[in-house]
């Protein structure tokens, strides 16, 4: 079936249209938590990245840190791993972008009234009006500067999603039972293709992963792209001994899919581009 990305205000009760999916359709349900969990089977330095990068805004030298990159890389990884096996409903900020080209993945943006979001906070959270309104003001800059920071996208952009609801407009059982007609017709969009190209992009983040957490490789660029047919790497490496390792650790995950490697050295303009695989 389809794959439902929710990107959503803090304080909008967005969950509540998450969980209401899980249960109506047996869908996945697949939050930050869930993705911290699976983060730590990577080693449990990254569940105290995921803690202090999760939910908070990295200063510039987090940015290009090599723990934020590690981590970051990991969490995508890990997001579109999910995506593979349909029938889940994706709550993680970011994860429409990197979603973008299939088919068969609704995008969906959930926002509320300030008002409202503070006043649910209030709540939830059993603390006061000017408690609740710092939380709610200081997430919505947070997740702002992440988007922009680590995709460099505009979380309100609206061209990034397919349908926005209103929480002061619908309730959950409305904006249900849209979503389920539009994830009734995002089933039939689902083709072949579709699902090879999610298959390569989750492969180039299983890539970038596996390079960014190794503590033995410290490139200090690489990009990894997906395309219909391989995958393609670029960046600089330090020396012949590093790229070498990076060769072998592509090698044992793509596992037959082509390689490009366009890496070269730091300080030298001319290179080769190569086949891996």
């Amino acid at each position: 079936m389809a794959i439902l990305v929710i990107t959503y205000e803090f304080g909008s009760n967005a969950e509540e249209i998450g969980h209401a999916i899980e249960k109506q359709l047996g869908y996945e349900y697949l939050a930050l938590g869930s993705i911290l969990k699976e983060a730590t089977q990577s080693g449990i330095k990254w569940e105290r990245f995921g803690m202090e990068y999760g939910d908070a805004m990295p200063n510039i030298w987090e940015r290009y840190d090599w723990s934020f990159i590690g981590y970051m890389a990991l969490v995508q990884s890990i997001i579109l791993d999910h995506a593979l096996k349909d029938n889940v409903v994706i709550m993680a900020k970011g994860a429409n972008y990197l979603l973008r080209g299939i088919p068969h993945a609704l995008s969906v943006r959930v926002v509320a009234p300030l008002e409202d979001r503070i006043r649910r906070v209030m709540i939830k959270q059993h603390t006061n009006w000017e408690k609740a309104s710092y939380l709610v003001k200081q997430a919505d800059r947070e997740i702002t500067a992440n988007i922009r920071q680590v995709y460099g996208e505009k979380w309100e952009n609206p061209d990034a999603y397919e349908i926005k609801f209103d929480m002061s407009i619908q309730n959950i059982d409305q904006i249900g039972e849209v979503l389920r007609s539009f994830i009734m017709a995002k089933n039939n969009l689902k083709t072949q293709e579709g699902q090879h190209w999610l298959e390569m992009k989750a492969l180039a983040a299983r890539v970038k992963a596996a390079i960014f957490t190794n503590p033995s490789i410290l490139i200090p660029t690489l990009e990894v792209e997906a395309g219909r047919d391989g995958i393609v790497m670029r960046g600089i490496a330090r020396s012949i001994r590093e790229h070498r390792h990076i060769d072998e650790e592509v090698k044992n995950i793509c596992k037959g899919i082509p390689v490009t490697c366009e890496i070269h050295y730091r300080g030298v303009k001319s290179f080769k581009p190569h086949r891996l695989i």
